[in-house]
């Protein structure tokens, strides 16, 4: 680019503010004798604030595989993990014993029935692996 060109671009962008600006300013009218007084404009904010919305406590039910927002992974323990071990009991693709701890027994277990059922086989129990578990 021509050093002319750059040197015009911050007079260009002061020019194009500027009749921005003087339609702003009112001339006092010659033929009146009143007095007009600028008014102080207050800045514009152009970012709003989203106001919060807290979701309800809701208490579930501890023999659910796992609540819609819990993914369960290797290391996961507990309850969700007993109950997701024994849905892949029953349909025949995990063999160790329920004790739940996700382990790397689980996790083969997860992998063989996210092929089956034709999902991304991550070893992840998470809401769609969930959702097809049941």
């Amino acid at each position: 680019m021509n050093w002319k060109v750059i040197a015009l671009i911050p007079a260009l962008a002061l020019a194009t503010t500027l009749p921005a600006y003087s339609l702003t300013k009112k001339a006092p009218n010659p033929t009146t004798n009143t007095h007009i007084t600028p008014q102080k404009t207050q800045p514009i904010t152009t970012a709003k604030k989203t106001p919060v919305v807290q979701k309800p406590n809701v208490k579930r039910n501890s023999t659910n595989v796992a609540s819609r927002s819990t993914v369960l992974t290797v290391g996961s323990k507990g309850e969700s993990v007993k109950t997701a071990q024994n849905l892949l009991k029953q349909q025949g693709f995990y063999t160790a014993s329920v004790n739940g701890v996700f382990d790397k027994n689980t996790r083969a277990a997860v992998i063989k029935f996210q092929k089956s059922k034709k999902l991304r086989a991550d070893g992840i129990i998470g809401n769609r692996t969930l959702a097809a578990l049941k």
